[in-house]
């Protein structure tokens, strides 16, 4: 079975806020963060970030973002949702406590698929596509009355948690793919690698502030950088080179690597490390945008698609890592 990419959309919100504004006004989480991180990380972190402003909900649900976002993707799918089989929640932080409850049933609804089967997953961060792909491959491999499967995403962090220091500045976003069995539009998916490694678990975490006054996200500098940082490229490597043998190919023929907005240094790091020209891995608006979790690759995609960079035949090539703490590759063929 072939099973196609058929649409993609992202939607974020109109308010804008700079990131200067976010690390001054959230000073306190910023420098616990720094003060257990090696002055090398700290200086990357300080000098490298390539994020100048986010979008923020505010008063808007994230909801909302996710809506629209599916709403386009069928659209320009041409399916309208009453065919939408499958629906994958993967959506990491959907806003405010009161609404971290699972999203899918609620989008079912809205757009009218009565009979979808509905999943939410949480914690994904922006691997959470590659693991929502991987589990909608396998049931639609797997029962051939799931022919439409609809994978959604919209975060946005607790207050006062936008700063991930050292590693990012969270944006908010809410974005949607539309996967077809035996299609006849968008690129077909070849290859899903993930990859959980569950004694990281506690490197990013959601728990209740001190106060009982809500949630926030911690972030374990010193953890991350001690036992993240050694492996993170190596499982990117080990993951790439599994799909791009599934599928009979090189590195080198790879058309477009479409990869998370982490920040300048990560985009950097990771085009070194899987030795990638420099040309494969095309700006994207992460200076705007900032780091929109399960978003982020959603949004590049869609933007290389605007700029018309994406030709029949191209290999495409996605990849991230996240909280989970996940790594996912997906290889796709325009």
């Amino acid at each position: 079975m072939m099973v196609r990419l058929a649409g993609a959309a992202y939607a974020v919100p109109d308010l804008v806020e700079s990131v200067d504004d976010i690390l001054s006004r959230e000073r306190e989480r910023v420098d616990a963060a720094f003060s257990a991180s090696s002055p090398a990380l700290q200086h990357r972190a300080a000098t490298e970030l390539g994020i100048e402003r986010v979008r923020c909900c505010g008063t808007q649900e994230p909801y909302e973002l996710m809506k629209t976002a599916a709403d386009t993707a069928l659209r320009g799918a041409g399916i309208t949702g009453s065919a939408v089989d499958l629906i994958i929640d993967y959506s990491t932080l959907p806003g405010s406590a009161e609404l971290y409850a699972p999203l899918a049933p609620r989008l079912s609804t809205d757009i009218g698929a009565e009979t979808s089967l509905n999943i939410s997953f949480k914690f994904g961060g922006c691997a959470g596509m590659h693991l929502a792909m991987h589990q909608a491959l396998a049931l639609m491999k797997s029962d051939e009355r799931v022919r439409v499967a609809l994978l959604v995403a919209a975060d946005s962090p607790p207050a006062g948690s936008r700063s991930l220091m050292p590693i990012t500045v969270q944006g908010d976003a809410g974005s949607a793919l539309v996967l077809c069995a035996n299609g006849s539009h968008g690129p077909s998916i070849e290859a899903t690698e993930v990859l959980t490694v569950g004694q990281l678990h506690r490197v990013i975490t959601l728990a209740t502030r001190q106060n009982g006054t809500g949630l926030q996200l911690c972030v374990d500098a010193a953890e991350l950088e001690q036992s993240v940082v050694p492996v993170y490229y190596l499982h990117f490597h080990r993951l790439i080179q599994r799909a791009l043998s599934r599928a009979g190919i090189r590195l080198s023929d790879v058309d477009h690597v479409i990869y998370s907005n982490l920040s300048a240094s990560d985009r950097e790091g990771f085009v070194r490390a899987m030795g990638l020209p420099p040309g494969k891995n095309r700006q994207t608006a992460m200076a705007d945008y900032g780091h929109t979790f399960g978003s982020d690759l959603v949004i590049n995609y869609c933007d290389l698609l605007r700029d018309g960079a994406v030709l029949p035949g191209q290999w495409l090539l996605f990849a991230a890592a996240g909280i989970g703490f996940t790594w996912g590759v997906t290889l796709a063929r325009a």
